[in-house]
C-alpha cells in the first residue's frame, strides 16, 4: 500500500517538482499552503509523512514552522524539513527540536528519497507493539520525592510509548517519569512521557503514554525486545 506524503509549502514550483518526484518513488501526494485551515484539513486526511519547504523569508518562515509545530509535532506523524542553507537549518531546530532537515540547493533526490524512506521505516518500528505484563514505576515528573513511585502494569508497549495498566490516573498532558525492566531484571528502561489518552487496553483501565525521551542505548534495547517478541497474539489496537 502506497505512502501518503503531506508537501506543505507555498511555493507552486517547489511543489511541482517534488510531487512528480514523490510520484516516482512510488508515495501518494497531498498538498497544503503553509496556512492553518489547509494544514488542519490535511491532518484529518492522516498523512504518513510530512514534507515541509518553510518560506525563504525568516518573518514568514517563524509563522510557518509554529503552525507546523502546533499541529504535527506530537502527533507521531514523522517530518521532513527542507531549507536552502545552513542557517536555515539551524533556525527550523530552534524552532521544533530535533526534527529531520535537508539542506541543500538543488535537493538531491536520491538523497530525499533515502531521508523519506529511514524516517517511514522508523515510524513503522514505533507502530509495532507487543501484549505485555511488565512491572512499571512511574511518577509525575518535579511532584513526587525522589523515592516515591506508583507501581503498576504495562500491558502493551511500543518503541513510541505504552499502555499502563492502573487506577493512578494522571490528568491527559501529564509529563511523568517511568522505569521498567525488559528482557532481564538486570536492563531496566529509563524514560519520559507524556499521557495522551485514558481508556481500557486488553479489558483493563489505565492510561495511555507516549515517550518522549528515551537514550539511545534504552531504544535499542527496547527495540531488540519488540523484535524478539513479534508474533505474539493478541496485539492490542492502540496504546
Amino acid at each position: 500500500m502506497a505512502r501518503t506524503v503531506l508537501i506543505v509549502t507555498d511555493r507552486l514550483p517547489v511543489t511541482l517538482g517534488l510531487a512528480q518526484a514523490m510520484l516516482k518513488f512510488g508515495y501518494q501526494i497531498m498538498t497544503a499552503r503553509p496556512e492553518a485551515d489547509d494544514l488542519d484539513r490535511a491532518l484529518q486526511s492522516q498523512p504518513n509523512l510530512v514534507l515541509l519547504c518553510p518560506p525563504a523569508e525568516p518573518p514568514q518562515e517563524s509563522a510557518c514552522l509554529g503552525l507546523v509545530k502546533s499541529r504535527f509535532l506530537g502527533k507521531g506523524i514523522p517530518l521532513l524539513v527542507c531549507v536552502a542553507t545552513p542557517d536555515a537549518a539551524t533556525r527550523v531546530r530552534e524552532h521544533l527540536g530535533a526534527v529531520e532537515v535537508a539542506a541543500g540547493t538543488p535537493l538531491r533526490l536520491n538523497e530525499l528519497y533515502a531521508r523519506l524512506q529511514a524516517l517511514l521505516d522508523l515510524a513503522n518500528r514505533r507502530e509495532l507493539r507487543i501484549s505485555t505484563e511488565l512491572v512499571v514505576a512511574h511518577r509525575e515528573v518535579g511532584v513526587y520525592t525522589e523515592d516515591f513511585f506508583y507501581y503498576d502494569t504495562i500491558r502493551s508497549l511500543s518503541l513510541g510509548g505504552c499502555f499502563i495498566q492502573t487506577e493512578a490516573l494522571y490528568p491527559i498532558g501529564t509529563e511523568i517519569e517511568m522505569v521498567f525492566c525488559v528482557g532481564s531484571a538486570s536492563r531496566s528502561i529509563k524514560a519520559r512521557g507524556k499521557v495522551r489518552h485514558h481508556g481500557q487496553g486488553g479489558g483493563a483501565q489505565g492510561m495511555g503514554i507516549e515517550f518522549q525521551a528515551v537514550s539511545s542505548t534504552d531504544c535499542g534495547a527496547l527495540e531488540s525486545f519488540l523484535l524478539s517478541h513479534l508474533g505474539t497474539p493478541g496485539l492490542p489496537s492502540r496504546l
